[in-house]
């Protein structure tokens, strides 16, 4: 299948402007009037600051988002999310065509669950988890079903990849965003 590019808006942000994003700027993407929705996608391609394998978070119906991290699971606004990523990371925000509101709300309900950062194979562990494995799980026990296509279910060993994730039928990308240097 011969994938189109997507129509979507490019964003430059110095690390500087991060600091600078005001209450009434916070439910849109910086540079942007995109706003922010729940259910959102934000995927960070390989590089230093994701341990050369990706991540990915989720927005939470509050404007905050939601991933699993070294350090277990996180929800922070988004100004405080990018300031985690190097200069230079490029970060795609993909939108679901179908199931965002749910996933959004189970992400948000179970985040306190991940005890500890690990790539845990078992699909059906919340205490063990890693950030992709976290959002294929939201998609998963909302009855949305494998996200990634690659039939997988909750009883299953397996290992699912923030590409996995960035791949999905279900998502379109709506806005790439590129931090530089301040």
């Amino acid at each position: 299948m011969e994938v189109l590019p997507y129509n979507h808006t490019a964003i430059n942000l110095d690390y500087g402007d991060l600091g600078r994003i005001n209450a009434a700027d916070e439910n849109v993407y910086p540079g942007t009037n995109i706003t922010m929705e729940p259910g959102d996608i934000l995927y960070s391609a390989k590089g230093m600051s994701t341990f050369l394998v990706g991540h990915v978070g989720m927005v939470g119906h509050d404007q905050l988002i939601y991933h699993s991290h070294p350090k277990g699971g996180f929800y922070e606004k988004l100004p405080v999310y990018l300031s985690r990523h190097k200069f230079g990371t490029v970060l795609t925000v993909f939108r679901p065509v179908y199931g965002a509101s749910a996933a959004a709300q189970w992400v948000t309900d179970n985040v306190g669950r991940i005890q500890r950062y690990i790539f845990d194979p078992r699909l059906n562990t919340i205490s063990t988890n890693y950030c992709s494995k976290f959002l294929w799980q939201s998609f998963w026990y909302t009855g949305i079903g494998d996200i990634t296509g690659r039939h997988r279910h909750g009883k299953q060993w397996a290992w699912i990849y923030p590409f996995m994730i960035k791949k999905a039928e279900n998502l379109k990308q709506i806005a790439v965003m590129r931090l530089g240097k301040s």
